[in-house]
């Protein structure tokens, strides 16, 4: 921790009279010797006299929310955050910003916060606040809120997916009341705003004890105000025999078993989403095919949803869409056939095959080792022939446009793919200064008078 903030930020308060207290995750990260990331203080003055101290001693303060009592201030490498005490901090309903009242005391203050292990404060010399027990529900691993339950998620819903963060963080058992509380009040989730949504949902998957948090969501059901499309995998089997897990505990398996990357977390939460769509039962032996490309879309639905960046949500779906590729590797397959697999996966290739990986180490046991087997191998022929997704196809659009006097269009594209296929299998060389040896490889492989009719069909 950066004495020399607390002792700069109490120095400043002291000097001009007034009260200053280290509250929140700070004081939880500290009791709980982690790192602390994010500094927040609370005092009595409203922000213009914060801005106004700090700015009589040089340092650099920037509005994060003048409106709900917070200023952020610069000291050193460090930024902190510096709250108004607030008596009262309501979300109603035909709102997504929060009602605010301030006033009162710290222990006010600490009383209208989410949960008791962040309801502590810190005075400047060093005494802990704690009117609701946080430091020995930190040492017992309880989340509870300060107050009734009711009337905290009625007052910030996004509480109730806070609490289910701070299990998947720290570990924590969620307090008896405060869990039934969570079902009561589900619904008021719908009236957040997705981007809230969003950042807290993005801390809960890279959480430690993700799992924990993945099955409190749907026990609740706080997940079917969200993301309901995850709802009807719970207690859908992939096979005819009951003893396995259903894809739910699946999925939640295969979460846990990927690296802590948001783009691997989600793409293993979304992966099997669409099976509840495409189940069949053919010969005692269930089926789901397909259900990759239709995940995928429902994928885009979901994102978008949440107002993800379109590049992030890219990269999701077309690893949702061919997450089954690696499962489709065999020991015949030809390098050629590899060297396709390489140039069609492109650079999400590395983020296929570990979320590969980790929906393999989710199947049965009997049939893991000789999934992983398979799995290696493919992953040792890649890592020989990687160097293919540097090769080019070595005749470019406008030449080829020329030659057939044709104009840009899905033809072209589709001859420049046929000239490439066959350098990487070999057939062609990657390079040659007579263009016309790829010109007559298309001309025996393509039926090029066809080819030109349908396009200028299309055309018209």
């Amino acid at each position: 921790m950066s004495e020399e903030v607390l002792k700069k930020v109490y120095e400043i308060f002291s000097k001009n009279g007034a009260e200053v207290y280290l509250v929140g995750g700070s004081v939880r990260d500290l009791l709980l010797k982690r790192e602390i990331n994010d500094y927040d203080f609370a005092t009595p003055l409203p922000p213009e006299k914060v801005i106004e101290i700090f700015r009589k001693e040089g340092i650099t303060t920037y509005p994060i929310g003048i409106e709900f009592g917070t200023v952020g201030v610069v000291i050193g490498e460090k930024e902190v955050q510096i709250t108004t005490f607030r008596r009262k901090e309501k979300y109603p309903p035909s709102s997504r910003k929060p009602e605010v009242e301030f006033g009162g005391t710290i222990e006010e203050d600490l009383a209208r916060r989410d949960f008791t292990i962040n309801s502590m404060a810190i005075t400047p010399q060093g005494e802990l606040i704690d009117p609701f027990n946080g430091k020995e529900d930190l040492r017992r691993g309880i989340l509870r809120t300060p107050l009734s339950p009711d009337i905290s998620f009625t007052d910030d819903p996004l509480r109730m997916l806070r609490c289910f963060r701070f299990q998947s963080q720290l570990g924590f058992t969620i307090e008896e009341n405060t869990y039934g509380a969570i079902r009561k009040h589900a619904f008021r989730i719908m009236f957040l705003s997705p981007e809230r949504i969003q950042m807290e949902m993005d801390k809960l998957l890279l959480g430690d004890y993700v799992e924990k948090a993945l099955k409190g969501l749907m026990e609740t059901r706080l997940i079917s105000f969200f993301l309901h499309e995850l709802v009807p995998l719970e207690n859908l089997h992939q096979s005819i025999e009951l003893h396995h897990k259903d894809v739910w505990n699946h999925t939640i398996s295969v979460v846990k078993n990927t690296p802590k990357v948001l783009l691997y977390r989600w793409t293993a939460l979304l992966h099997d989403i669409a099976k509840p769509y495409v189940r069949s039962v053919e010969n005692g032996k269930i089926h789901f095919y397909r259900h990759e490309e239709l995940g995928a879309r429902i994928s885009f639905y979901i994102l978008s949803r949440l107002k993800y960046p379109k590049d992030f949500i890219k990269k999701v779906c077309f690893l949702v869409s061919k997450h089954m590729r690696p499962a489709l590797y065999n020991s015949s397959w030809t390098d050629s056939a590899v060297r396709r697999f390489i140039r069609e996966m492109g650079e999400n290739l590395e983020p296929l095959l570990v979320l590969a990986k980790a929906d393999i180490t989710s199947y049965r046991p009997e049939r893991v080792k000789e999934r992983l087997s398979l799995l290696k191998e493919l992953e040792e022929r890649v890592e020989a022939l990687k160097s293919v997704r540097e090769i080019k196809c070595p005749v470019d659009g406008w030449e080829i446009m020329n030659k057939y006097n044709i104009k840009p269009g899905p033809l072209v594209g589709k001859i420049k793919n046929l000239i490439l296929e066959a350098v990487i299998s070999g057939e062609l060389p990657e390079k040659c200064e007579d263009k016309e040896i790829y010109f007559e490889y298309v001309e025996k492989k393509l039926n090029l008078k066809e080819e030109l009719l349908k396009e200028k069909k299309d055309e018209v």
